[in-house]
């Protein structure tokens, strides 16, 4: 996490922010700046880094926060990718959209995405779990620690093709 400016005005502003619910989505409203860049445009790297500031401000506030700090929870990210459209130049303003799509026993899968204008920039898909002591937390127990009564949604189709995916990916990484 590269961008500290950003996440201690996360951290700070998540007090006064309305609380969202698990299923909610997390509107991030962004400007590109000169160290977000690499000659004229915003750098491949720095939208993976900005993703962790849209999951990171939906863990501070659907109840996540004290589990996180109390009971030492880690995030972990252990897939993603990201599809670009269009470039994000300097000093242009844009917002991140971010939103649990699905879970399975381990993890959460998030989507984010980066429009400006109404127009999508990027699109990302994240496998994302959190670690303690033991291990991976279980999912059930990550919902039930934010104190909220969601019914998990149906599989989405490019979910299910990420993990197609990242099981091809370890089968092949194994061989």
């Amino acid at each position: 996490m590269r961008l500290r400016f950003r996440l201690l005005w996360l951290l700070l502003s998540s007090f006064w922010k309305k609380p969202l619910g698990i299923l909610d989505e997390s509107v991030l409203n962004l400007r590109v700046f000169p160290n977000d860049v690499d000659i004229t445009k915003i750098s491949n790297d720095r939208y993976t880094a900005l993703m962790d500031l849209g999951r990171i401000d939906i863990a501070l506030r659907a109840g996540w926060r004290k589990a996180i700090t109390i009971k030492r929870w880690i995030p972990v990210a252990t897939f993603n990718t990201i599809r670009f459209r269009y470039p994000l130049k300097i000093f242009q303003k844009y917002q991140l959209k971010t939103r649990i799509i699905w879970w399975d026993e381990t993890s959460l899968y998030w989507e984010q995405i980066f429009e400006r204008k109404g127009r999508v920039i990027a699109t990302g898909h994240i496998c994302g779990t959190l670690f303690n002591k033991a291990g991976r937390v279980p999912s059930n127990v990550m919902i039930q620690e934010a104190g909220q009564s969601v019914v998990k949604p149906e599989e989405p189709e490019v979910i299910a093709k990420l993990i197609e995916i990242e099981g091809f990916i370890h089968k092949t990484q194994s061989d």
